[in-house]
């Protein structure tokens, strides 16, 4: 994609998590904005409860015939655990991907998935997945805590035995609430981009508590996926750029045609 300024003097705020905004702010930058950057996410261990359960089946990964990935921090967190487990990752299961950022994060690990779907969505996942994976079959499904149940019980209504593994929490980061609300006070931030549902909720949290309805109103607002562009409008936003491919450049590009129209 040119390096056009349609970005221009535009402030942008960036809700992504600190380590995994760095590449999409760049971009902001090279396209003529200015990143303002307010991390809504962090990801971490998940409770000692979580953690246990999802080693406990880890340590049986032998019985399941495929390993689902929704996200490349679900990659991450589970390559963690197995590592402090001792498991090796030449006697894992087949694996199932969402999304290339989950393949890359794989491939990372000298693993390539099975299976990946057309689409990056849970939704579009499921009827592609279905015709691969057969009833008798063990799936584990590594996510997150905050991640939908859609795949487990669309496995599951299909007599497929499904178990999911929580291997990491999504939680805002300390500060979060008083960086934002001094970033809405102090800057007048020209587009909203929100690359996940719950950076969406941890925003409009924050932004109503502080009563900041109007650093919002009439300002360009984008989102990544189906279900943060739902969430977003289900909690009152517009939203004005919404990609078909839920990628950081398709989002760019996207804006660009957003402001050249």
């Amino acid at each position: 994609m040119a390096h056009t300024k349609f970005l221009k003097g535009k402030r942008v705020l960036v809700t992504r998590e600190e380590s995994q905004a760095q590449s999409l702010c760049a971009m902001i930058s090279d396209h003529g904005g200015v990143p303002v950057l307010v991390p809504l996410l962090s990801f971490r261990r998940p409770g000692l409860d979580k953690w246990e359960d999802a080693a406990g089946k880890a340590k049986r990964l032998d019985r399941f015939d495929w390993l689902v990935f929704t996200s490349r921090n679900g990659v991450h967190f589970f390559m963690e655990l197995a590592k402090e487990l001792g498991l090796s990752l030449e006697e894992m299961p087949r694996i199932a991907a969402i999304g290339k950022k989950t393949e890359k994060e794989l491939l990372k690990h000298g693993l390539k998935a099975a299976f990946i779907p057309k689409s990056y969505v849970a939704e579009a996942f499921l009827p592609e997945f279905l015709e691969v994976v057969h009833e008798g079959e063990a799936i584990l499904i590594a996510k997150g805590d905050l991640a939908r149940d859609y795949i487990y019980k669309g496995l599951c209504g299909q007599n497929i035995e499904a178990q999911e593994a929580v291997v990491y929490s999504n939680k805002p980061p300390k500060g979060a609430d008083a960086q934002l609300i001094q970033t809405l006070k102090e800057q007048a931030i020209d587009l909203f981009l929100f690359t996940s549902p719950s950076a969406v909720e941890t925003f409009m949290r924050i932004m109503h508590k502080a009563g900041l309805e109007e650093s919002i109103a009439g300002k360009v607002i984008v989102t990544i996926g189906p279900v943060t562009k739902e969430r977003a409008e289900r909690l009152g936003l517009t939203v004005h750029v919404s990609p078909s491919e839920y990628t950081i450049e398709h989002m760019l590009e996207e804006i660009g045609l957003y402001y050249r129209n």
